[in-house]
């Protein structure tokens, strides 16, 4: 017998802004309950939910837990760093939550809870809630030993309570399996909503790209190419703080997409863009190995910048010569994006996954 009744509890900051891996947590959440389990967001702030993406994802709060995985006697500037880089607001905790006393709002945990904690916590997964069986989602393998330092010992993830790590790519696997041997490793394929985002033909002379990482070689990349006046004629869109039907309808009129992915987990924005028919060029950021494949994408060496604007130049003259080439790698895109990244498979992982934690834990 699987125990559906245990409550599934995934920690999740407050942050406001479009950050693509809050997404997933919800998504999780929702497929979930969808299944039978008992699944909830647990956020810092009462009345506090991600309102970017159309979502009716149940939600319970407790200020005291996320005060407690970033108080400053057990972290360190390296945590905060790397939280500042997954949003502003969460480096507001001291100043805009205090600890909570009978509260009704505040959420009680039960020994019996599984409390699933993003890997940006790092010592703070370990320390929290030490009665109950945890799982990291790690979305971002490259954040894991962010909080730590060179002098000490590491003992991350030691604790006979952390059951397992979930991951979204062949690469933060390979990684985290090399990390800890001793632990179960799941993998969960992200799902890409086919209904949103979804091949388009009637492409402009238009490059779309994102701006949140790497940004000095966007400068040098878009500026080497200005001087060329490789870019005549053509239209820069930067994707910045839009909801996911905006972001849609940008990658499906713009003909190129530009990935400045730098250390990812998986990567979605190249994966959305493809799905969208867009031709993408540029970094994988090592999650993306598994799907930036040479047929229908031009994957760049990771701050290559000369090779970067080489490569958009040459695919811009071929677009102008004959973009029919161009137009069918899109195709290709789409349908291996949407294929291999549906939400049917998501679905699928995260039933597979959880069925699998529950039933060893019993």
């Amino acid at each position: 017998m699987i125990a559906k009744n245990r409550r599934i509890l995934f920690i999740c900051p407050d942050i406001k802004r479009a950050v693509g891996g809050i997404k997933q947590l919800y998504r999780q959440v929702d497929l979930l309950n969808k299944n039978g389990f008992k699944a909830f967001i647990v956020h810092s702030k009462y009345g506090f939910r991600s309102t970017w993406f159309e979502n009716s994802t149940p939600v319970l709060y407790n200020a005291d837990l996320h005060i407690d995985l970033v108080d400053k006697n057990h972290s360190n500037k390296k945590l905060f760093f790397i939280l500042k880089r997954v949003g502003k607001d969460i480096l507001k905790f001291r100043k805009t939550i205090t600890r909570v006393k009978n509260k009704k709002w505040q959420t009680i945990f039960n020994d019996s809870d599984v409390i699933v904690v993003p890997e940006i916590y790092g010592p703070g997964v370990e320390r929290v809630l030490p009665n109950n069986d945890k799982v990291v989602y790690n979305q971002n393998c490259y954040y894991t030993f962010n909080a730590y330092k060179l002098k000490g010992n590491c003992s991350l993830y030691s604790n006979s309570k952390i059951k397992g790590i979930m991951v979204a790519s062949e690469d933060a696997g390979n990684y985290l399996h090399y990390a800890f041997p001793g632990l179960n490793l799941f993998r969960i394929h992200y799902g890409i909503n086919k209904n949103i985002f979804n091949f388009s033909a009637n492409k402009k002379k238009q490059i779309a790209f994102m701006a949140r990482k790497v940004k000095e070689d966007i400068i040098q990349v878009i500026n080497i190419l200005k001087i060329r006046d490789a870019l005549k004629g053509w239209d820069l869109i930067e994707i910045a703080n839009l909801n996911e039907q905006e972001v849609s309808k940008i990658l499906k009129e713009s003909a190129l997409f530009l990935s400045f992915s730098h250390r990812e987990g998986f990567g979605m924005p190249p994966a959305e863009a493809m799905a969208c028919g867009c031709i993408v060029i540029g970094y994988t950021g090592n999650g993306g190995d598994e799907y930036f494949k040479e047929s229908f994408s031009y994957p760049i060496a990771e701050r290559n910048i000369q090779g970067f604007a080489k490569t958009i130049e040459q695919v811009i003259l071929e677009y102008e010569n004959d973009n029919r080439a161009l137009l069918e790698k899109g195709r290709m895109a789409s349908e291996f994006i949407l294929k291999e990244y549906s939400l049917e498979v998501e679905e699928e992982d995260i039933v597979n996954v959880w069925s699998n934690i529950l039933k060893t834990n019993e």
